[in-house]
């Protein structure tokens, strides 16, 4: 088991246990508390917290600061979406409960993921 799908079976939902991973990583302090709303696809069912999770760290990362700044994190945000879709057919909580995905092995996989984008 993974410290990220550790953080989850601590009580963290999906996004901050990937907050929380890559934090440690980095040496970085996004508040985890940002991730907060979007555990159990935002409270709804829809986009997954992991992936949430992901995108927050990617922006942490590689984001930018200015408008005047090229956007480049959009590469990166395709392709963990893309993959996450093509491996578990659908990026949506609610379809991926719903198809036996658990939620520690998204987890594990966006945090993984995330961790080879912004190295």
């Amino acid at each position: 088991m993974s410290k990220v799908s550790k953080y989850n079976d601590e009580g963290y939902n999906c996004a901050e246990s990937i907050i929380k991973g890559i934090n440690e990583d980095k040496g970085l302090n996004i508040p985890i508390s940002i991730g907060t709303p979007f555990g159990t696809g935002m409270s709804t069912g829809n986009t997954c917290g992991a992936v949430v999770g992901a995108m927050i760290a990617l922006g942490a990362v590689k984001g930018r600061e200015d408008s005047a700044e090229a956007n480049n994190t959009r590469l990166d945000s395709k392709e963990l979406i893309n993959e996450v879709i093509e491996k578990y057919g659908s990026i949506k909580c609610i379809e991926l409960k719903k198809n036996g995905v658990l939620c520690n092995d998204i987890i594990d996989f966006s945090y993984e993921k995330i961790k080879e984008l912004i190295k």
